[in-house]
């Protein structure tokens, strides 16, 4: 079976009882008022709010949990969510060792859990966040990792469920 992509440029006939909102009357009680086309929002009346997805377009958190090291200077972890083309962060902490950011037992979880790493992002003084954010964007923690971010979850996701289809078929054929 070949992909067919929908035709967008056909009308939906689900959208044909619409008019067009510039003749629209709105009813206000006893008076019906006619809405003119200045009475209608603009690109710019929304400007500052969540600009809505386009259909289709998936826009999902994706967790990042980051580690920048420097040997013989400890390291960096920075915990962040991927979303909508943009990078968010959420705290920045430094380690003197790295194998407490990268703890592999429970020995190293419980030190790194005594261990005072940083406040909140959001809790540092504003010109230091900004350093932070261009310290990372250097490194290629930007907008367009946010944009790989999800897209690379999908194609994992992808070849995780072929992978689980084809043993599940083995056993089902054994």
């Amino acid at each position: 079976m070949a992909d067919q992509e929908p035709d967008y440029n056909q009308q939906d006939s689900a959208l044909g009882d619409e008019e067009d909102l510039s003749s629209e009357n709105i009813n206000q009680g006893d008076k019906n008022f006619k809405q003119a086309a200045e009475d209608q929002i603009s690109a710019a009346d929304n400007e500052g709010q969540e600009v809505e997805q386009s259909e289709g377009e998936q826009s999902f958190p994706s967790g990042l949990n980051i580690t920048i090291e420097k040997p013989g200077k400890g390291c960096l972890t920075v915990e962040a969510t991927a979303q909508d083309g943009m990078i968010i962060l959420e705290n920045v902490g430094y380690y003197k060792n790295i194998e407490h950011a990268l703890a592999k037992n429970a020995e190293k979880t419980h030190e790194r859990d005594e261990l005072y790493v940083g406040p909140p992002f959001g809790n540092l003084d504003e010109d230091l966040q900004v350093l932070m954010e261009r310290y990372l964007d250097e490194r290629g923690i930007n907008a367009a990792l946010a944009v790989f971010v999800p897209d690379y979850i999908d194609m994992k996701e992808q070849k995780e469920y072929e992978k689980w289809l084809k043993n599940v078929k083995g056993f089902l054929e054994a």
